[in-house]
């Protein structure tokens, strides 16, 4: 395998995470507009789960509407994504998580949750690059794994 392969990528869609976050900043500005009279400690603790909460969904529609499609390419030493390289070495499995557009995951060694940067969908192609990146994995001695995968957001 001596060519390189590459694919077009994007970021997974987060329209669960999106809709969750929304009804969290909506309960929070509730309970901040409610107590805003005594100012206890959960006061403070709401107003900063809000602003962490509104982080995450900032975030999160950055990425799924905002952000670019990037590449990923396979070659002989590993896998480079958005300019993200890991070493086939380094990868403890290939996560595909079958939902309506197929997110990939890959994680590395000695991690519990998928990267951010190492989650993504294919934007064209999606059959094809799935086959290939299997056979790559094949090759690699990589885990494959069908299944739901958390990531981190």
């Amino acid at each position: 395998m001596n060519k390189k392969r590459m694919f077009q990528v994007s970021a997974p869609s987060g329209g669960r995470l999106m809709i969750s976050m929304l009804i969290l900043i909506a309960i929070l500005l509730g309970n901040i507009i409610r107590g805003h009279e005594e100012k206890d400690i959960f006061y403070y603790v709401w107003i900063v789960w809000l602003v962490l909460c509104s982080a995450v969904f900032v975030i999160i529609v950055y990425r799924t509407y905002v952000m670019k499609p990037g590449l990923m390419e396979m070659d002989q030493d590993g896998i480079v994504i958005n300019g993200t390289e890991i070493n086939a070495e380094a990868v403890a499995c290939l996560l595909i998580n079958d939902d309506k557009k197929r997110v990939i995951g890959i994680k590395p060694k000695g991690r519990k949750l998928v990267p951010l940067k190492l989650c993504f969908t294919f934007a064209e192609e999606q059959t094809e690059a799935i086959r290939q990146l299997e056979t790559w994995a094949q090759e690699h001695h990589v885990k494959i794994s069908k299944r739901f995968f958390m990531r981190w957001m």
